[in-house]
């Protein structure tokens, strides 16, 4: 049954968006089969820094795990920025830094209104850091014992940064399950392009890069105009105008543990902000982005408007899952995931119904930050 008429042009637009996609999942496996373990003997000179705001509850579990780390002493520093939070969380960082000579704790009395999200707090560690390389966490997250160590092999001489992976703690059930392929998903975001020379995205939980080179780009000040994705645009902003390569890091003890979202709301709110960054990216990035949505959309669609074109698009969407199963097979195993590996054909199901909605809801810019 046709529904519309005189619709031939989206026929071949179609042709086009497909393709486009099939090719985007083989680049996808040529750059998850360039990920490499890295060894390396060199102790660069490594600072920590981490930004905290109201993170009585969840600080702790953090401090702890970088306690733990297993690199030189004498090699690394972790500063601490309280970034004007009204609760008790710099007493509790206080009560850490008091037991290392390595740690040291900056405090913000007042939010910066031009620096907006943790910029002014990294901002003001960074100028502090003596470290060669910079290595950034959030308050709320886990670092292995291995973290420095491990992701500093991936820096030689033409590196400026270092992407690493962040997972979510496991739980149960299929809402977990959801939460944890998205996480798998920007993870081979952030790792396929990275390793085929163009790296899209990061996530600032995990990420390392020279200091040298974060001076070369005008730092934080750079990105003074973005209200949220600073791990991106940072990334960008590497990509484009620093000097080095960028690489990833999918060494499994260079892992980041962080938390899953507690409460629907939570889930809701960080969606539309991870996806409120996608029109403010460079132009090459938009438009892949564009692309990429309006593929996913008319993949969905396009049976609706002529039934002719139904055994077509039944061959694409079997390529398109075959295609997309593998991958994802691959990257669950890379990333130590491979308990979500029963749930992959009815995420491939969700998932893009999933992300045009809040891909929708982001590019209307209206989320909260968590207080």
């Amino acid at each position: 049954m046709i529904i519309f008429q005189n619709i031939d042009w989206l026929y071949w637009i179609f042709i086009f968006l497909s393709g486009f996609y099939l090719i985007i999942i083989l680049l996808v496996l040529i750059g998850l089969s360039r990920l490499r373990l890295k060894t390396c003997s060199r102790c660069p000179s490594i600072s920590v820094v981490i930004a905290a705001r109201n993170e009585e509850k969840r600080v702790e579990p953090t401090l702890q795990s970088l306690e733990k780390l297993n690199y030189p002493q004498e090699s690394y520093e972790i500063i601490l920025v309280d970034d004007a939070s009204t609760d008790r969380t710099p007493e509790i960082i206080q009560s850490y830094v008091e037991r290392h000579n390595n740690w040291k704790l900056i405090r913000l009395e007042e939010k910066s209104g031009e620096l907006r999200g943790k910029k002014k707090a990294l901002k003001s560690a960074i100028a502090l850091a003596k470290g060669e390389i910079i290595f950034t966490t959030d308050a709320d997250c886990r670092v292995s014992p291995n973290w420095l160590k491990v992701m500093s092999y991936y820096f030689d001489e033409q590196t400026a940064m270092v992407i690493g992976h962040s997972p979510l703690q496991t739980g149960k059930g299929f809402f977990n399950a959801l939460l944890n392929f998205d996480n798998l998903f920007s993870a081979i975001v952030g790792a396929a392009p990275a390793k085929l020379g163009f790296p899209l995205t990061s996530v600032g939980r995990n990420l390392a890069y020279r200091k040298s080179a974060y001076e070369q780009i005008g730092g934080f000040e750079a990105l003074k105009k973005f209200k949220s994705g600073d791990d991106v645009h940072l990334t960008e902003l590497f990509r484009t105008q620093a000097k080095g390569k960028i690489d990833y890091c999918a060494h499994p003890e260079s892992f980041v543990q962080t938390k899953p979202p507690l409460t629907g709301k939570e889930i809701f709110q960080q969606q539309i902000r991870k996806n409120s960054k996608t029109l403010n990216k460079s132009l090459p990035s938009v438009i892949f982005s564009i692309l990429l949505f309006a593929s996913y959309l008319l993949l969905l669609i396009f049976p609706l408007f002529n039934a002719a074109w139904l055994g077509l698009w039944a061959k694409v969407m079997a390529a398109k899952f075959i295609g997309e199963f593998i991958a994802l097979f691959h990257a669950a195993v890379i990333f130590r995931k491979k308990e979500i590996i029963p749930y992959l054909p009815i995420m491939l199901l969700v998932y893009p119904v999933y992300i045009i909605f809040f891909s929708l809801l982001g590019s209307l810019q209206i989320y909260q930050w968590k207080k």
